[in-house]
């Protein structure tokens, strides 16, 4: 009869089996052992397991996620590497895993449960049944560096380990003001770094003269760049970071990720799609709340709400 578990009470190899076989993920003891040293966003069980009699077949991770609403600073539940079994498929096991985390989420007095998926995927369906609801879908620029206009320079260089704690600086003073995903735990790049979620050597800083206005997550191959997450102080041009950023790697396209307002892109003659596969979901928790709730809580309605593709889970 299939149970419901935490994850200090599994076998961990079963556990990295089964995230390697859904997600390609490699979730050994020793990068929980990392994430709960420092990371503060998971709950203390870390995450849930479906197990009939010794097998592991479903998981579920929980997260506390740091917010700023309207009202201050608060925190929304966030569910990751949701995973099925490839043997134990449509037989409900993400279903009853989603349901105990919510309980579990409503329960700590969380009244959003939050998540970033691919609104083409199977997953998809299940969490609009569940009572997922999109409310925010990235845009995405494609250019060509050589067709793109010569627009006024930044300077940009990669991070490095040394400057990761440049770029939360900058996250902060960028982000006061702004709702939704504004607020992070610190060192934070320092932890995607430590947990190979993103190298330091790919987290680009630029500079205008001798002051540092954004950063770049960046992976670059086949002769593509591939902005995951563009962050720029106010009035400097996005266009100009993209093609310095092309000229620095030498790679002949661009595609950026974009999650704020995307009409300069069009105008630099890059090609826009102006929503992407890409979807951030939310489910209300608690009884009283809505999907319009968080959208005027968190700044969608009135274009304060910050989200990028390394805060949502």
């Amino acid at each position: 009869m299939m149970h419901i578990a935490e994850y200090d009470d599994v076998d961990p190899l079963q556990v990295l089996h089964l995230n390697l076989l859904c997600l390609d993920f490699a979730l050994t003891p020793e990068l929980v052992r990392l994430i709960r040293r420092m990371d503060p966003r998971p709950f203390p069980f870390f995450a849930l397991y479906a197990v009939e009699g010794n097998a592991v077949v479903g998981q579920v991770g929980v997260f506390r996620l740091p917010v700023v609403s309207s009202a201050g600073a608060a925190e929304v539940g966030g569910v990751w590497a949701v995973s099925t079994h490839p043997a134990w498929r449509g037989r409900g096991v993400a279903s009853l895993l989603l349901a105990e985390a919510h309980a579990r989420m409503a329960a700590a007095g969380l009244r959003f449960s939050t998540l970033g998926t691919n609104a083409s995927g199977v997953a998809h369906r299940l969490y609009v049944k569940l009572g997922y609801h999109d409310l925010h879908s990235p845009a995405v620029a494609l250019g060509r560096s050589d067709a793109l206009p010569r627009l006024p320079a930044l300077r940009v260089e990669p991070a490095g380990v040394e400057r990761l704690a440049l770029a939360d600086r900058l996250f902060e003073q960028i982000a006061c003001g702004q709702l939704g995903f504004a607020r992070r735990h610190t060192p934070f790049f320092a932890f995607l770094h430590a947990r190979s979620y993103l190298d330091a050597n790919d987290l680009w800083l630029l500079w205008q003269g001798d002051a540092l206005v954004g950063y770049a997550a960046v992976s670059a191959g086949d002769d593509l760049l591939r902005v995951r997450n563009l962050l720029l102080a106010d009035g400097i041009d996005g266009p100009a970071a993209a093609v310095t950023l092309t000229q620095a790697t030498h790679t002949r396209y661009v595609q950026i990720r974009l999650d704020r307002p995307a009409v300069a892109f069009a105008r630099a003659g890059f090609q826009l799609t102006p929503q992407s596969w890409a979807t951030f979901m939310v489910k209300p928790l608690a009884a009283d709340a809505t999907p319009a709730d968080f959208r005027q809580l968190y700044g969608l309605e009135d274009g304060r709400f910050l989200i990028s593709d390394l805060d949502v889970t």
